[in-house]
């Protein structure tokens, strides 16, 4: 055990780039992670990781994108000190700035200061059976919060005409996609993520640009398993 008294496992990612320091039970970071990570398409600029976790998508994004700043902000303490030591382990701290903070109530200084705002936030139905352990509950179906809340955070994080990437689950895109577009975001890109040839999607990758009415576009998408 940890001095925070939580069971951790010490794991890899991008064939060891990224070590990474993480629960043993709860949320655990995953496929979601390492895709949205790589959604972002330019190495410049500034990057939000809204609902940080341990640090995964941000050391990720760090690894593949050297050359951008990363703010990554996190509710959770005990998760936030885990990604405070992943950010050191892997020698990003001069690249990666952690915030201990709730996404429903950023600093006013973090307002339209982004080139890019990407997240993977709770998209389980709330509807659904609430996972036991309380941090992967919080991670699958948030507290008090929805989509559409997570959607007006990223949208006031970003600057006018940046891009917000989300991961979610595929049968929440049309109301992702509503949430964007009723906020102002437009040229929507849709990612599919299936799982195996012939398989219904499982994820989606969603992309925007605020201020921006542009078409969008259905892209190729991804089939994760042969």
């Amino acid at each position: 055990m940890n001095s925070m008294m939580i069971d951790v496992t010490h794991d890899h990612l991008l064939t060891k780039a990224v070590q990474i320091t993480q629960p043993a039970d709860g949320y655990r970071v995953g496929t979601d992670a390492i895709l949205l990570a790589a959604s972002i398409g330019t190495n410049k600029g500034r990057i939000l990781d809204m609902g940080a976790g341990v640090g995964g998508v941000s050391l990720c994004a760090a690894y593949r994108l050297p050359d951008t700043q990363i703010t990554a902000i996190e509710k959770n303490p005990d998760m936030a000190a885990l990604a405070a030591r992943n950010i050191t382990d892997n020698g990003r701290d001069e690249q990666i700035r952690l915030v201990t903070g709730d996404v429903m109530a950023m600093p006013a200084v973090m307002a339209n200061s982004f080139d890019h705002v990407m997240s993977n936030p709770p998209y389980n139905d709330v509807r659904g059976t609430r996972p036991r352990n309380r941090a992967r509950a919080m991670a699958h179906m948030g507290e008090n919060t929805d989509l559409g809340d997570w959607v007006k955070a990223a949208l006031w994080a970003v600057k006018p005409r940046g891009t917000v990437t989300f991961i979610c689950r595929a049968d929440r895109m049309s109301e992702l996609i509503t949430h964007f577009e009723t906020a102002g975001a437009g040229e929507t890109l849709v990612f599919p993520l299936w799982p195996r040839t012939n398989s219904p999607a499982s994820r989606v990758i969603v992309q925007v640009r605020r201020n921006v009415a542009g078409p969008g576009a259905m892209l190729a998408g991804l089939v994760l398993h042969r």
